[in-house]
C-alpha cells in the first residue's frame, strides 16, 4: 500500500477501547485490509504528529446477519492498535 491517506479509516472509541487507552496508551483504529504494520505506522505519526512504540494488528470477522428468510454476513474488519511511547497522546481523540 503505497498511499498513507486511505491506511487509516476510523478510530475506535468503544469502552475497551478508551480503557486500552488509559492503562496502556494505545489507541485502536479501523485501518484498510491492504494496509501493513509500517503503513500503520507511518500515517499514525504523519497525521498526528507522535511517536509509535509498536503496531499490533487483528482481523476480527464479520458477524452472520439474518433479516426475515435472507441471511447475509457484515464484512470482516481489520483494526490496528496503536501504542505510542511515553508521555505521547493524540489530542484530536482525546474524549
Amino acid at each position: 500500500m503505497k498511499e498513507l491517506n486511505t491506511a487509516i479509516e476510523r478510530a475506535v472509541q468503544s469502552e475497551k477501547s478508551l480503557k486500552i487507552r488509559e492503562i496502556n496508551n494505545t489507541y485502536v483504529f479501523n485501518v484498510n485490509r491492504d494496509a501493513n504494520k509500517k503503513d500503520i505506522k507511518d500515517a499514525v505519526e504523519k497525521y498526528f504528529n507522535v511517536k509509535v512504540d509498536n503496531v499490533n494488528t487483528v482481523i476480527t470477522r464479520g458477524k452472520f446477519r439474518r433479516v426475515g428468510k435472507y441471511n447475509g454476513k457484515l464484512p470482516n474488519i481489520k483494526k490496528a492498535y496503536v501504542k505510542l511511547q511515553e508521555g505521547q497522546r493524540i489530542s484530536a481523540l482525546e474524549v
